[in-house]
């Protein structure tokens, strides 16, 4: 018996007794983050214990670095390891003074008073704060006043040490040991301490749970003068949780004195074993495999996915003859990284090139099944001679040359039509025996938002604006070389609509070659983007230098027809899924991939898929900006060295070190809420960063950088900053 009903089977005969499973406290998929007080905010930078967290930027004087608040609410950010009372101290400039000025500081919705700005501001915290990171709000009526020379929280505890290894916590001093986990119901925590051979007076070791029902809990404490307290082992197992969600954990150390040990914390629960379904049956592959990217497509802009109802009406059919996946995401805002994820199954973290040979490509994947292989683009990211072209039989770059000229008329970008005429020769000529893996890569909507007159004047015309969409103009907008009022917002917004609605209409004529060749069974059509665009939703524009959802939010629809029941999948899925996919299609044992087949879910109705997916991305051009998001909060995280940090570019620029959104109650990611205590942040931030160190390790050794000059111009040409 073989095909879908032997899956079937498989799902109504597993085994249906318990066993107990057992994850660790941490891991490749989380990470324990290690909090100490013994660090100061100071002027020039803050470090990961106490943080200038948002609403702050820094600014040259003339003896060093200065921060000035950029936002009416700025938060710092400290770490609290007992229940002393704090001052947070306020070093300002006497030249930058106001003296009617004032500031307001909060603690969570605690007022904790109104004061004047003097050239030096002491807000006194209350004793008996909760243990961990606390935030203090301060609210300016000024923003941008006063300049300020340092902040600082004292009294500070000496930092402690803590040594991590596997399946052994070292800890002594003052310091926490923390991780966020999603458990389910019955799920415990279970390790065993190992208190000090010879304790001091005055330490004291401690675990406590935090979960959304039940607040906080101290489950266990050991201290000298407790009369249980012994120097042996003792095993902790406590319960964790009556309904499924995200708690805090926390190992406690206070106090001077030898380590305490904490061994083989994990994390222990039983579930119903489930046989592992190995990729579901295709008995006959596709005989022709189309991947087709839209370079800079958000999602918003496809009509079934967004408010754009009319605007991509073949897509919107070729949807409703297959799936179309309303949380797609790619892992990187901008087209080579993003691109190298979707080849290799890698998410990069910096600007390196994929090396050769290295990790598998799809297309030598596709190759090696006896696929023949091109690559159909107008990026000049996959040029042949780059890390992109790697594994295709031929790479055709058929760009269109946008004359920068300002006294020339804008140079029509039509490489929908320059693509789909290459493709279909390409398609017409596959052999009858033959089977083919073909790519293409439209430069649309991607800039310059340039469309066809009868399309532009259709969708955007100019109105009370005659701005237009070139590249020269949308940088010099981006590098606050040029000014914009909002008719010109909404004409630059409506030539990127026009954009993708041209693309859409020349895609049609190249279904129509695909249907004239091919019987619909025998296709696999996926189309997708590779990243989306800044549209001045956070004030900037073009791409590569954030990670809101207009960057990451992109379409993916996948069609076979009789393979494939239509549908619409909700669930959170990337660049990586993608790629699984894709692979596992032409290889028995595709490997490389860090994402998950979409097969179980594209050929069976009931596959259950975990409520709390979390996607990941990285932005290289950030030089360490991260995101992880889950389906109601977003965390993005970046670097913290002073004047590099924060997001954007130019007039998109933004200054926080950490950026929270929930996108239940704010899907349009206004209102950034780093600081706020939710237990599902912090289990977001757990799984971010064991993420990094996950994609950290496995990062190959970078390719040689192979550039001619022709394609460092055709890129810059298109608004990148290319390295020399």
């Amino acid at each position: 018996m073989s095909g879908p009903l032997a899956w079937i089977v498989v799902l109504l005969t597993a085994c249906v007794s318990e066993i107990e499973t057992s994850r660790p406290f941490f891991g490749p998929d989380h990470r324990a983050d290690v909090l100490v007080e013994g660090r100061l905010l100071s002027n020039p930078h803050s470090v990961e214990q106490n943080r200038l967290l948002r609403g702050w930027r820094f600014v040259k004087g003339e003896d060093g670095r200065r921060l000035v608040p950029d936002d009416s609410e700025s938060v710092v950010e400290f770490v609290n390891l007992d229940g002393r009372p704090r001052l947070l101290t306020i070093d300002v400039d006497d030249d930058s003074l106001d003296r009617e000025s004032w500031v307001q500081a909060r603690l969570g919705q605690r007022d904790l008073g109104r004061f004047p700005i003097s050239g030096r501001i002491e807000v006194g915290l209350p004793e008996n704060l909760p243990l961990g990171r606390v935030a203090v709000t301060l609210e300016f009526p000024k923003p941008e006043e006063p300049v300020i020379r340092s902040l600082s929280i004292s009294p500070s505890l000496p930092a402690g040490e803590v040594d991590i290894s596997e399946n052994l916590i070292e800890q002594h001093g003052w310091s926490i040991v923390e991780a966020g986990h999603w458990v389910e119901v019955g799920d415990r925590f279970v390790v065993e301490f190992q208190p000090p051979g010879s304790p001091a007076s005055g330490q004291r070791f401690a675990v406590t749970v935090e979960d959304p029902l039940g607040g906080l809990r101290q489950v266990f404490t050991w201290t000298l003068a407790t009369e249980s307290s012994t120097t042996s082992r003792t095993m902790i197992s406590v319960p964790l949780v009556n309904e499924p969600g995200p708690v805090l954990i926390r190992m406690v150390a206070q106090g001077r004195g030898p380590s305490g040990h904490w061994i083989n914390p994990r994390i222990v629960g039983r579930q119903i074993p489930q046989t592992p379904l190995g990729p579901p049956p295709i008995e006959e592959p596709p005989r022709l495999v189309v991947l087709y990217v839209m370079d800079a497509l958000r999602s918003d802009h496809v009509g079934h996915l967004g408010p754009h109802r009319d605007l991509t009406p073949i897509l919107d059919g070729i949807a409703s003859e297959g799936v179309s996946l309303g949380n797609h995401f790619a892992v990187a805002p901008n087209t080579p990284p993003s691109t190298r994820a979707l080849f290799s199954g890698l998410v990069m973290l910096d600007d390196r090139q994929l090396p050769h040979p290295g990790p598998p490509r799809m297309a030598e994947i596709f190759h090696q099944a006896g696929y023949r292989t091109v690559s159909i683009t107008g990026n000049p990211h996959l040029s042949p001679e780059l890390d992109l072209g790697v594994g295709f039989e031929s790479v055709e770059l058929l760009r269109v040359r946008e004359s920068h000229n300002p006294k020339h008329p804008p140079t029509v970008n039509n490489s929908a039509e320059i693509l789909h005429e290459a493709a279909s020769r390409w398609i017409e000529d596959l052999g009858s025996n033959e089977r083919g893996f073909i790519y293409i890569h439209t430069m649309n909507p991607h800039n310059p938002y340039t469309p066809p007159p009868e399309v532009e004047d259709r969708i955007a015309p100019s109105g009370s604006s005659s701005i237009d969409g070139r590249t020269r103009t949308l940088v010099a907008i981006r590098d606050l070389q040029r000014d914009v009022d909002p008719a010109d917002v909404d004409r630059l917004r409506s030539l990127y609509a026009a954009s993708v609605a041209y693309n859409d209409e020349e895609f049609a004529k190249l279904i129509n070659t695909i249907n004239r060749n091919f019987d619909p069974a025998e296709v696999l059509l996926v189309v997708t983007s590779d990243h989306g665009d800044e549209l001045f939703e956070h004030g900037g524009v073009l791409h590569g230098y954030t990670l809101y959802d207009e960057m990451l939010r992109i379409p993916l629809i996948i069609r076979w027809p009789t393979r494939i029941t239509p549908k619409k999948i909700s669930s959170l899925t990337n660049t990586l899924d993608l790629h699984a996919t894709l692979v596992e299609l032409a290889s028995s044992s595709p490997g490389g991939s860090t994402g998950t087949s979409l097969w179980p879910r594209l050929l069976h109705r009931q596959v259950p898929t975990p409520a709390h997916r979390v996607t990941f991305a990285a932005a290289p051009a950030l030089a360490g900006g991260v995101m992880a998001r889950s389906q109601r909060w977003k965390l993005i995280s970046v670097p913290n060295d002073g004047i590099r940090r924060g997001q954007g570019k130019g007039r998109g620029r933004s200054w926080n070190l950490e950026y929270v959104f929930d996108l239940i109650d704010d899907p349009g990611e206004q209102h950034n809420l780093a600081g706020t205590a939710d237990l599902e942040i912090a289990w977001l931030r757990t799984r971010l960063m064991a993420w990094v160190e996950t994609q950290s390790a496995l990062q190959p050794v970078p390719g040689d950088q192979v550039m001619d000059d022709e394609t460092k111009d055709q890129l810059e040409a298109l608004g990148y900053v290319v390295d020399p």
